[in-house]
């Protein structure tokens, strides 16, 4: 019987690849990025410098940065933030020490705290997927050939020998959908198993946790200050995936004037939807009470989309950062739903609904129309209508069009009426190179209204060079009947990169970075990801500024543009870096050299051919062995 034999397991998760280099050379960066900013109005005169130095050392890394910006007001020189990371990567656990963010959940609020965290990230290894994922098990008696079909197309064939089967981590784009698997057997009877799953990234799969756990003190005037703290806070949250249905946890934040705590949940209802709750209960130093809850219901399967949720706050509810927050103007009741339809041949229309109550103010009623459609010819027409009533009604209606005549470039114009403002705009743009190479922006704008019109064209420019990036932008406004407006902005941006005993210039360092050295050849092309970013230089050097933290970057060069003298061990490597490093890449290149002659003896004043003999040559540290021919003939390689 097909379960007694045994069973043949089929896993769908993505394979890593089989050779991936996991760098941690010790590097350092510094990032600098300056504008000036001028024109008329003479006040529009300004000048801001922001800074980040990053070192890293093993598996901390250090990361601090600052702005100074300067008007006719006022100048202002700004510490933003300072910390060292340390983050596990097999266990996928991050420790930050000094300036960090943190949130709590839709009942707490964002703090910026200067303390230590300590955190489950699972975007530390950017290929594991910690969601459920789909498992269809089942038995064949005979040999058999199984279809795998996920929302109707084929995504796998396999053999199956007889005896029970399982298909493991079948994954898809959140949502429902079906996992269908078509069997058939040597005399073409075919047996179909439909297995409906509904993916939800909220969840988590069974026995899997999310935590992060922060405390420190509460940073004031982020921003505006360098060193202002006030007193110590915390923010936390924990997530358990009980089973692959439902997750439940836990989230508070608070000072010591007062702190929120509650219980959260999400769970999967069959493939319906995903209904998410949320309650917590607040305390204050003086003996007020709060509480607040949420619950949402969100589903997506196929071409329809739908969501609803529903949220109370009370007045006396006490979050951590309340800092300018009048409790009096906070939300009381907000429900919102929303609905969507979309097809490649019907195009996407959607509805929204938005309603909230303050306790204080007025009260806030948004309802909301949208359609969108490729009609070919890489063309998106679009539409949308929302009538928003706060004190006042205020109807919107926008028209726009879209043109992608390539991969990087655009063409769009658009028209948008609002409380009797008219505003049609025209735009091309061509989208910046990963490399080196242009990318621009330009805009018409007409604005008209009963009080005032103009006319302002935008266009700007900014270009990718080697050792940095350079931007220009005017913005240009006549006022019909009146004045004109022309503000110039010219930017300049660049890093320096220190990394296996290098140093660098190079454009802004957004990520990780990598030194590619190629043998001290110089001239060879560098790809990353299939896309060219320039020629090694004269020491066989290129810096490649945007390499992903903990992804797979594959990283190659041209072979052609290698001298055909020179021999190579490889033209791709796949490198991982740690958070925000810098990363050795060497390609091995070696000289070709090619020796051939004669060899002979002379005995008693004659010289006689070696033929036929075998020679043994000491070089470099080796032996190199090599036949001799006719007339003593030899050709030997790689002698250096």
């Amino acid at each position: 019987h097909p379960s007694v034999l045994p069973m043949r397991v089929i896993d769908f998760r993505p394979p890593r690849q089989p050779k991936v280099l996991y760098p941690n050379d010790p590097s350092g960066f510094f990032n600098y990025g300056v504008t000036w900013t001028g024109g008329s109005p003479g006040d529009a005169e300004s000048l801001e410098v922001t800074g980040q130095v990053g070192a890293r050392l093993g598996d901390f890394l250090f990361l601090s940065d600052a702005a100074y910006s300067r008007t006719p007001l006022d100048e202002r020189l700004v510490r933003l933030s300072t910390n060292v990371t340390r983050d596990w990567r097999e266990e996928m656990q991050r420790l930050v020490l000094g300036d960090l963010t943190a949130s709590s959940g839709d009942l707490g609020t964002g703090v910026n705290l200067g303390g230590i965290g300590f955190s489950k990230v699972y975007r530390i290894d950017p290929y594991f997927l910690r969601y459920p994922l789909a498992n269809v098990g089942g038995m064949v008696s005979l040999p058999s050939e199984a279809q795998v079909y996920l929302g109707g197309t084929r995504i796998r064939t396999e053999k199956l020998p007889p005896g029970q089967f399982e298909l493991k981590n079948i994954s898809s784009l959140g949502g429902r959908n079906d996992v269908t698997v078509v069997i058939k057997d040597p005399f073409g009877r075919e047996q179909t198993i439909r297995y409906p799953f509904y993916f939800a990234e909220i969840l988590l799969e069974k026995g899997l946790h999310e935590y992060s756990y922060n405390v420190g003190f509460l940073r004031r005037k982020f921003g505006e200050e360098s060193n202002r703290y006030g007193p110590i806070a915390f923010s936390a949250f924990h997530n358990y995936g009980v089973s692959d249905r439902v997750t439940l946890g836990g989230r508070g934040e608070g000072t010591a004037d007062g702190g929120n705590l509650g219980p959260q949940a999400a769970f999967r209802v069959g493939d319906a939807g995903i209904v998410a709750l949320s309650f917590a209960g607040s305390a204050r130093r003086d003996g007020r009470l709060g509480a607040a809850g949420e619950a949402t219901h969100s589903f997506q399967g196929g071409p329809v989309s739908t969501r609803i949720s529903l949220k109370g706050v009370s007045r006396d509810y006490a979050v951590a950062a309340e800092e300018g927050r009048d409790s009096t103007d906070r939300v009381r009741h907000e429900v919102a739903a929303g609905a969507s339809y979309g097809t490649p041949r019907m195009g996407t229309f959607s509805v929204d609904a938005d309603f909230f109550t303050r306790y204080a103010g007025s009260d806030r009623r948004t309802v909301a129309a949208s359609y969108s459609r490729t009609i070919g010819w890489n063309v998106t027409v679009l539409g949308s209508f929302r009538n928003v009533r706060e004190g006042e009604t205020v109807n919107e209606v926008t028209l726009g069009v879209n043109y992608y005549p390539g991969t990087d470039q655009s063409l769009s114009a658009n028209y948008r009426e609002a409380g009797g403002v008219r505003n049609e705009t025209v735009q091309a743009r061509k989208n910046l190179p990963v490399g080196e190479g242009w990318g621009y922006n330009v805009s018409v704008e007409r604005m008209d209204s009963e009080a005032l019109s103009s006319t302002a064209v935008n266009p700007s420019v900014q270009y990718n060079a080697r050792f940095g990036s350079y931007a220009a932008e005017y913005r240009g406004e006549r006022i019909d009947g009146g004045g004109e407006i022309g503000i110039v902005r010219l930017s300049a941006y660049g890093g320096v990169a220190f990394v296996g005993g290098a140093i660098g210039f190079t454009r802004p360092i957004t990520d990780s970075f990598g030194l590619v050295s190629v043998g001290g050849l110089e001239g060879i092309r560098v790809y990353y990801n299939n896309q060219e970013m320039g020629r090694t230089d004269g020491r066989g050097n290129l810096l490649l500024p945007s390499l992903g933290s903990y992804f797979e970057n594959q990283i190659s060069i041209a072979d052609k543009d290698v001298p055909i003298e020179y021999s190579l061990r490889e033209v791709l490597k796949v490198v991982s870096p740690p958070l925000r490093s810098g990363s050795r890449v060497p390609f091995g290149v070696k000289r070709f050299q090619a020796v051939t002659g004669t060899l002979g003896s002379r005995r008693d004043g004659e010289w006689k051919p070696a033929e036929y003999v075998e020679v043994r040559l000491p070089a470099e540290g080796k032996e190199i062995a090599f036949p001799t021919g006719k007339g003593g003939e030899f050709y030997v390689e790689d002698l250096g």
